[in-house]
């Protein structure tokens, strides 16, 4: 995947590339354009989208309230569209996702797949019939999360986080109830505020991304 720039705009795609000023063959540019290979964060703006995503401000904070990272064995539950999915490939952890949608499958499975992401085993089925053993991690991005809090224990190593991804304050209180063997909770949200990197007009911008989902972090320490 290739990205073509006048400068200031981009395209993304592959070979030929159709930009604002025309389509534009990648192997023989015209003056006007640049053509360079495509970063992940490049490549993730073209995924298929299909239901809504866990934020990307949302995966910066799973990323540091866990420390995940290479080498990681995750079980994920609900993969969506695939977003968080792609993000845990691309940081080196083996993933195994699990989603029962048949749609929602589809459009996950494309997007590992478009992304070269070797490490990440899309599963159809339900995740609270996992068989994995000895994970570091367990996300539910599902709506009853508590239905999979033993289960989770089970596959859980020593030190392993279950983390759960939800909107509303009562699956919140729901959730901590049913996780009282585990430690270390932590529900956290956050709020980013973008400004308007202009050096004339610098201020913040008139929409702010606020309220997502509570991320819901706990820890299996027996």
């Amino acid at each position: 995947m290739q990205v073509v720039t006048d400068g200031k705009h981009k395209w993304i795609g592959t070979d030929k590339v159709n930009t604002g000023k025309g389509i534009v063959d990648t192997t023989n540019p015209p003056e006007w354009a640049n053509v360079f290979e495509a970063k992940f964060l490049d490549r993730m703006e073209k995924i298929k989208r299909g239901p809504q995503v866990i934020h990307a401000k949302d995966v910066g904070q799973i990323i540091t309230l866990t420390g995940l990272g290479k080498g990681w064995k995750v079980v994920e539950g609900g993969s969506g569209s695939g977003h968080l999915t792609c993000w845990l490939g691309h940081l080196g952890c083996t993933v195994h996702s699990y989603e029962q949608r048949d749609d929602f499958f589809k459009i996950a499975s494309h997007n590992v797949d478009s992304l070269g992401l070797k490490k990440v085993k899309m599963k159809k089925g339900n995740v609270f019939e996992m068989k994995e053993k000895k994970v570091d991690l367990v996300i539910f991005d599902l709506q009853d999360p508590w239905k999979g809090t033993d289960v989770a224990f089970k596959a859980l190593k020593k030190g392993g986080y279950l983390l759960t991804y939800l909107p509303n304050v009562q699956q919140v209180t729901t959730w901590l109830a049913s996780t009282k063997e585990f430690a270390e909770h932590r529900v956290v949200t956050n709020t980013v505020l973008d400004w308007r990197a202009d050096a004339e007009k610098f201020r913040p911008k008139s929409k702010t991304l606020a309220h997502t989902a509570f991320i819901c972090i706990c820890r299996k320490l027996k």
